[in-house]
């Protein structure tokens, strides 16, 4: 009994000397804390603030030229098309507004319809829209790729200002533009003939004409084959001749066609078709002389041999006579002389 109670008054002294301590402790700890804060009464320094997160810059939104088709293959010299020009909105966080979208060709050989500008409220980020701009080439185009720069101008969702230049190409073309005068070709031929055609071209347009070429089919006449030209250069003319010979199974008119063909620079082939017709005639024999005068021809002929043998008789008679005169004049010399 004497022990427990022992016990339980060691326990309790125990617990008292804790409680007594544990203040104490509580009190130094709250003391070096306020002495570690900053102290808010006078001549104590303001409570540091807080560092914050630097807000994270938004990246600048693009705009490009994301592709272009021109309603035809190619714009040729002189005409007019229209090109379809779709420009993207590349970000994926900004939209973009007030747009204005130039185009400009530096050789100002392509115009542009209007000012050549268009105005777009707004583009949605990563969305797009499509410019449709006509466009003229002019007359005196060179034929090659023109390029030509679509320029963007523009601001950001915050209203900054910003810009983008795209490159695209347009091809023009220069028309062919070949004439011919007329071909010169008889327009009677006789059987047996050689007849000759010649026609000559000219090349009215500003590029080359290539590989012209003349066929020709006409019924009773036959040719040597196909006559090449070759090629004409831009403002220059050429002649092709070609040589027929005239069949004698097919008397009268005939028609027939020369086939004219050509290429361009570019290879592309052209054909036109120009119509020919003739009239072929029998042969005839060499008309014989009429009578009356093969009559008088005859007669003269005859007088002329009677003359010529009379006279050429009469001249035999005077050198008979002139001969037997002297034989005889020189017997009568030749007496005398005897007597």
């Amino acid at each position: 009994m004497k022990k427990a109670i022992c016990f339980f008054i060691i326990i309790l002294i125990l617990c008292t000397a804790a409680v007594l301590i544990c203040p104490k402790r509580d009190a130094a700890s709250a003391a070096g804390s306020s002495a570690d804060a900053p102290q808010s009464g006078a001549g104590a320094a303001p409570p540091a603030a807080e560092p914050q997160a630097a807000p994270a810059v938004a990246s600048q939104p693009k705009l490009m030229v994301e592709k272009y088709a021109l309603d035809r293959d190619y714009l040729q010299a002189g005409e007019s098309a229209t090109v379809k020009i779709t420009i993207r909105n590349t970000s994926g966080e900004q939209d973009v507004k007030n747009i204005k979208i130039s185009f400009w060709e530096e050789s100002a050989e392509i115009l542009p319809a209007g000012t050549g500008a268009v105005y777009y409220k707004q583009i949605a980020k990563g969305g797009s829209c499509v410019w449709s701009l006509g466009v003229t080439a002019t007359t005196a185009a060179q034929s090659q790729p023109h390029p030509a720069a679509v320029t963007m101008e523009y601001e950001d969702s915050s209203g900054n200002p910003c810009s983008a230049s795209d490159r695209i190409i347009l091809q023009v073309r220069q028309p062919v533009r070949l004439s011919y005068e007329d071909p010169s070709f008889p327009v009677r031929v006789t059987e047996g003939d050689t007849p000759t055609l010649s026609i000559t071209l000219h090349n009215l347009g500003k590029s080359a004409v290539n590989n012209a070429l003349l066929k020709f089919e006409i019924a009773g006449l036959s040719s040597g084959g196909s006559v090449l030209v070759g090629s004409i250069p831009p403002g220059e003319s050429k002649t092709g001749t070609a040589g027929f010979r005239v069949a004698s199974e097919q008397p009268g008119k005939v028609t027939g066609k020369l086939l004219l063909s050509y290429e361009d620079e570019y290879g592309e082939h052209y054909e036109q078709e120009i119509p020919l017709s003739t009239t072929i005639e029998e042969k005839k024999e060499a008309p014989l002389p009429e009578k009356k005068g093969a009559a008088k021809n005859a007669s003269k002929q005859q007088r002329r041999i009677i003359l010529a043998a009379a006279g050429a008789l009469l001249l035999a008679l005077i050198c008979y006579f002139a001969v037997r005169w002297r034989k005889e004049k020189k017997e009568r010399e030749i007496d005398e002389m005897r007597l």
